[in-house]
């Protein structure tokens, strides 16, 4: 599994709880996380999407990937190290 594709998954995972709580309800009702994470993940990858949630701050949480843009798109690109 790809960098970009253990941070999916791992977003994915996130949206999954977070789709139980009323906060998400609305992202529920028109995505599924698959989609919602597939969709952050291609926009982070490409600059073009806002880190700022819960499930990308749970997620590099998990990955331990510093919490900034840079960390992020450098893992993107090819993981930690």
């Amino acid at each position: 599994m790809t960098p970009l594709e253990q941070f999916e998954a791992t977003l994915a995972a996130q949206y999954q709880v977070l789709f139980e709580t009323p906060e998400y309800a609305f992202a529920k009702s028109r995505r599924t996380p698959e989609d919602l994470a597939h969709t952050m993940t291609s926009g982070l990858a490409a600059g073009t999407a806002n880190k700022d949630g819960d499930g990308i701050r749970n997620t590099c949480k998990l990955l331990r990937i510093p919490y900034t843009y840079k960390a992020i798109r450098g893992w993107l690109a090819g993981g930690p190290g």
